[in-house]
């Protein structure tokens, strides 16, 4: 027996997940839940705290295969990596080199925080521990995986599809940014050449971007350019600017002449803080649209489908996926639930078990609650020592009809239900709800629930059953992977962003039963089969863990009923 470690291993987003014998998917998370510090910077994959329940739940007697998401060589050069780095952009600035030269050092210097954790400080907690808790002492096999293929593992083998192409793109991989492969029989083979040191990249570009306009990227704050661009509009001046920055050449992306000259005139307009930013914000989504769909096109001109599997880093921007299937001649699109770094943990977890078993295809996964669940001794505690709870529900059916009563009657309810959503999406076990009728709902939370910018939108979940009626071009996203256009007149006003948009998350019976349940009791009393979701959280932070995390958001933010598990409480007064 074996049991599959897939670990993460970037210097961002680091993360965990399982395997078992038989090729289950058994656990994935971010490490940043459980470390409470967003992101994960820096943070060894196997962090102690971390790794030791897992290893309590899921490793036997038997071995144990160790994996990580960068290849072996990747891993050996990151020592040099950044010295290397350093010496060159300083050499470039003192010797005064040609534009494209400043260009590469622009995309290098903006790209370093993406580089694999050093070589010296993977698994050696895992080690630790294994020996400690289990006796281990050399049955520890340990592999690295490539970049972009981890990626792609993840990716489609989470898909519906038996055959698809898989584009891959992120800031940046092993050699290039991106990469593309075929996927047939549950086999992954590269189809694109690698272009090692190829330095250009359209998800380093939208970073650079990202800080131009005032944001924090290495916070992960593309997510906010992105909201923003819905108030802007198009500057044919910037437009021209950007558009030439990246060019989509045979499969590949290259920079232009002009690129490092591009980004350093933006660089001045931070200062005037984002929201006066917003026609940069639309510009340049509308630039990443294009490219992307270019290469897309490009891709499928050179080797076809019907079927795109699209994943990495880039793939987190719903706004360019939901545009996806009108823009290009692909007909159907997979975007799997953790396409950033995090879901790589999982990708090389199983292409571990793959290797060790030729021939056999790993089963498919689909669900994306694989992380943690909830401890019910805290809210014994809770119940005991903090506030007396509001409602124990008697069964599922109850909880649902509770919960549906308070949001139609205006309410914000914290949901912590089950095993937590692998990914960056809250998808209804770690989710604030709210009526998506309320006019005034979104100043509400962004004021005093999650304390961000006014500007930020909230998604709507929706039975899958009732998607078309609301959107166009409506096509399942079930883990709020992509943004749609409204229907004339269909958008509740708490759900809908200002360009008549939502990112939306369809909810079906078989994919989150209790979810569905809670949403249908709502359609039941007000007519709309749709409820605003937003993640468990506060800006900055990460999705909440633990009871103790829903507590403290509780407590010191304007939700008015917190839920754990079968358990309501709510507070004695309502702001």
């Amino acid at each position: 027996m074996t049991t599959y470690l897939g670990f993460s291993c970037s210097q961002h987003d680091p993360a965990i997940a399982v395997v078992d014998e038989m090729g289950v998917l058994r656990f994935a998370e971010a490490n940043e839940r459980g470390l409470k510090c967003k992101r994960g910077w820096h943070a060894a994959p196997d962090a102690f705290g971390l790794i030791e329940p897992l290893i309590s739940e899921f490793v036997d007697e038997g071995q144990v295969s160790a994996n990580v998401s960068w290849s072996r060589n990747a891993l050996a050069s990151v020592r040099f990596l950044a010295p290397v780095s350093r010496w060159t952009i300083a050499a470039y600035e003192m010797m005064g080199m040609s534009e494209a030269a400043l260009g590469r050092a622009w995309t290098f210097r903006h790209g370093l925080y993406k580089a694999p954790t050093s070589v010296s400080d993977l698994m050696l907690n895992l080690e630790l521990r294994l020996r400690e808790q289990r006796g281990f002492h050399s049955r520890i096999r340990k592999q690295g995986w490539n970049h972009h293929l981890c990626h792609a593992a993840a990716a489609c083998l989470s898909s519906p599809f038996e055959e698809a192409l898989c584009v891959v793109m992120d800031g940046m991989g092993e050699g290039s940014s991106t990469a593309v492969f075929s996927f047939h029989n549950g086999e992954l083979m590269r189809l694109d050449a690698p272009r090692y040191a190829n330095l250009a990249s359209l998800g380093i570009f939208y970073s650079q971007i990202c800080f131009a306009a005032g944001f924090d990227p290495l916070a992960g704050e593309e997510w906010k350019l992105m909201g923003l661009a819905a108030y802007g509009k198009l500057d044919l001046e910037l437009y021209d600017q950007l558009k030439g920055a990246l060019v989509v050449r045979a499969n590949h992306l290259s920079l232009s002449r002009s690129y490092a000259a591009t980004i350093d005139r933006l660089l001045p307009m931070r200062e005037r803080g984002p929201e006066a930013n917003a026609d940069l914000a639309f510009t340049a989504q509308r630039v990443f649209e294009e490219t992307l769909f270019e290469f897309l096109i490009e891709a499928h001109r050179r080797w076809g489908g019907e079927n795109l599997v699209f994943t990495g880093g880039c793939a987190l921007n719903s706004s360019a996926n939901g545009k996806i299937l009108a823009s290009t001649p692909f007909r159907h699109l997979h975007i799997p639930m953790a396409p950033g770094d995090d879901g790589n943990a999982a990708g090389a977890a199983l292409l571990a078990w793959q290797a060790d078993h030729p021939g056999a295809r790993a089963p498919r996964f689909s669900s994306p609650y694989l992380g943690s669940a909830l401890r019910p001794e805290t809210v014994v505690r809770l119940s005991e020592h903090g506030i007396a709870p509001y409602m124990k529900a008697a069964n599922p059916d109850h909880l649902a009809d509770l919960i549906a009563d308070e949001l139609a009657n205006g309410s914000i309810v914290g949901l912590m239900q089950g095993r937590a959503e692998f990914g960056p999406r809250a998808l209804g076990n770690r989710s604030i709800l709210a009526d998506p009728r309320s006019p005034s709902i979104k100043d509400r939370l962004n004021a005093s629930v999650k304390f961000r910018e006014k500007f930020r939108p909230f998604a709507p979940s929706i039975l899958h059953e009732f998607g078309p009626e609301y959107f166009e071009d409506y096509a399942m996203s079930p883990y709020m992977d992509r943004t749609l256009r409204w229907l004339p007149g269909k958008a509740p006003e708490g759900v809908r962003h200002v360009d008549d948009t939502g990112r939306l998350q369809s909810v079906t019976e078989m994919g989150n039963p209790f979810f569905h349940k809670l949403i249908s009791a709502f359609y039941d009393r007000t007519g709309l089969p749709i409820v605003l979701n937003t993640s468990f959280n506060v800006m900055g932070r990460p999705m909440v863990h633990d009871a103790e995390d829903a507590i403290g958001v509780f407590f010191t933010s304007g939700l008015d009923i917190l839920v754990l598990g079968d358990t309501a409480f709510r507070k004695s007064t309502r702001s």
